[in-house]
């Protein structure tokens, strides 16, 4: 009877794994094939519920670290705009502190305000995102 319970939350938990990618679920799913298994051999139901959570238990805390070196190099969450921040790029038309002027990064043109006078042609360094503007300042090449 038990049998069938530990191995339909097995498949649950292991495709819930290939959708989400955290380990967690994989831990679990690890911990109910165990008590599956432990059912199989007629061990008690006390026996499988002390294994599937000692398993699950044990494989968290292996598959955490893993899960870490996997991903620590993984790119930051950011959004496009963010990602602007600390780049260089051309001034296209000129920027004054009353002035918003334009500026080319990436291939694409932005509207930017500055504290100081900037002409055009000059490479700026971009410094922060105000709305729709970059708030850029002189580049210091």
């Amino acid at each position: 009877m038990y049998f069938e319970f530990w191995i339909i939350l097995a498949i649950i938990l292991l495709i819930g794994e290939l959708l989400t990618g955290g380990f967690y679920l994989l831990s679990i799913g690890i911990g109910s094939i165990v008590a599956a298994i432990l059912n199989y051999l007629q061990f008690s139901i006390t026996v499988q519920i002390i294994a599937f959570i000692l398993i699950t238990l044990i494989f968290i805390l292996i598959s955490r670290p893993l899960y870490k070196e996997l991903n620590k190099n993984t790119i930051d969450k950011k959004s496009n705009t963010e990602r602007l921040v600390g780049l260089k790029a051309k001034v296209t038309e000129d920027i004054d502190s009353h002035k918003i002027g334009t500026i080319i990064v990436n291939g694409e043109v932005w509207k930017a305000i500055s504290d100081e006078k900037i002409s055009k042609e000059e490479e700026v360094e971009i410094l922060e995102i105000e709305g729709v503007k970059l708030k850029v300042k002189k580049s210091n090449n």
